[in-house]
């Protein structure tokens, strides 16, 4: 709870500071091209886009470390460091979720979202779960890829059995890695608690602890690639690459690139979160449509997602400040723009205050205290979703919410 309250602080600073000095916040930012306003929107939010995935690809390569180091010495100590350093770097990815939705590097039709972040996860897909111990000591075990040993452990053939048959057989991304570092979560007071000798090496060998250990350092050391592949494409020093092609063109193609970013708002926000990962998951009561339920970091990739958000609305990212879309709505419309911020600080205020662990507020009684919590930050992020496709329609974009 301790760092939720610190998450909304950070929130409630970056929404006041955008609010009462956008003087100096557009005056630090340079238009050496001389850019249009709307233009010159798009251009910030390609820096704050690289930005950001540059943060969750130098946490994750903390990860990738903190990894090998458990590896090569399966500690309970390394094991706490590697789960840290997976919950630092979940973070900053929660934060990027906003740049989805319309077809981008993370998400065209050969992008990596589906490797990186595809859940609820089958976790018997992977390895072994109660009822159905590993393969090493249960030859006729079916407890996963780990447990089969006819099947080659790679990178490629783990990433081309990911839902390959069944959208919950996930087999990469955080919450694979989630799973082999916390395995199931069957408690509603604690996370996870796979012990680190499932990583052991044992005196004569154990074929299944081997390929735990491969399986994990391949899932990590892919992720780690893909992030790679999404900090390339918004690089503003490459050519080519999709950064060029989404900043450059003819007012038209300006206006196309504003209504992306506004799809991709009013999506996080109506469908995703709303729907998907909040409403869903209230209405079967399971822990098992909560996101991140290996590790019960439910609650803090919902505040990234709210924070990212805001990040894109408002042009700013950790101290850096460019030229976000309330510049444009305000200049149009000031009473819908102050209507956009006040619900972004409510959403942020809301999210702040949900009971954790997520799943003992789903597994709370309809009409719980812990349930309207949640209820009410649903209808705050669907207000939120039509307040973005308001704001498209007061630029003149055009914005698709998925699922509509």
């Amino acid at each position: 709870m301790v760092r939720a309250l610190t998450l909304s602080v950070t929130l409630a600073a970056l929404l006041t500071a955008a609010c009462g000095d956008r003087p100096r916040a557009a005056k630090q930012a340079a238009n050496p091209a001389g850019l249009s306003n709307r233009a010159l929107v798009v251009h910030d939010y390609a820096n704050l886009v690289h930005r950001a995935y540059t943060d969750a690809y130098v946490a994750a390569r903390n990860l990738q470390k903190a990894v090998d180091a458990f590896l090569d010495d399966p500690s309970a100590r390394n094991l706490i460091d590697a789960r840290i350093a997976w919950l630092h770097a979940r973070d900053p990815y929660s934060r990027t979720e906003a740049f989805r939705y319309y077809e981008g590097p993370i998400d065209a039709e050969d992008g990596p979202e589906g490797r990186m972040n595809a859940w609820p996860l089958n976790e018997a897909y992977i390895d072994y779960v109660e009822g159905n111990p590993p393969g090493s000591n249960n030859p006729g075990s079916k407890a996963g890829i780990i447990s089969d040993t006819t099947f080659d452990l790679t990178e490629k053939s783990i990433a081309d059995r990911n839902a390959k048959d069944d959208e919950a057989d996930v087999t990469t991304g955080y919450h694979a890695i989630e799973f082999l570092l916390w395995g199931q979560d069957r408690s509603l007071d604690s996370a996870g608690m796979r012990p680190a000798d499932d990583y052991k090496s044992l005196p004569g060998g154990d074929p299944i602890r081997e390929r735990r250990r491969t399986y994990l350092k391949l899932v990590t050391d892919l992720l780690v690639k893909d992030l790679k592949s999404l900090v390339d494409a918004w690089d503003p020093r490459q050519e080519n690459n999709f950064r060029v092609a989404f900043t450059t063109g003819s007012p038209a193609d300006t206006d196309a690139a504003l209504g992306k970013i506004l799809t991709g708002l009013a999506s996080l926000c109506g469908f995703e979160l709303a729907s998907e990962r909040l409403a869903a998951a209230l209405d079967s009561g399971s822990q098992e449509d909560e996101q991140s339920c290996f590790s019960d970091n439910t609650h803090s990739d919902l505040i990234h997602n709210c924070r990212g958000i805001a990040n894109v609305y408002l042009g700013k990212l950790d101290g850096w400040h460019g030229r976000g879309l309330n510049t444009l709505v305000d200049a149009i419309d000031p009473a819908l723009n102050k209507k956009i911020e006040d619900r972004l600080r409510t959403t942020q205020t809301l999210v702040s205050a949900l009971d954790t662990p997520i799943d003992r507020t789903l597994a709370s009684p309809k009409g719980s205290a812990s349930r309207k919590k949640m209820e009410d930050l649903v209808k705050s992020l669907q207000i939120q979703a039509e307040l973005f496709k308001e704001a498209g329609k007061a630029l003149g974009v055009e914005v698709v919410v998925k699922a509509e």
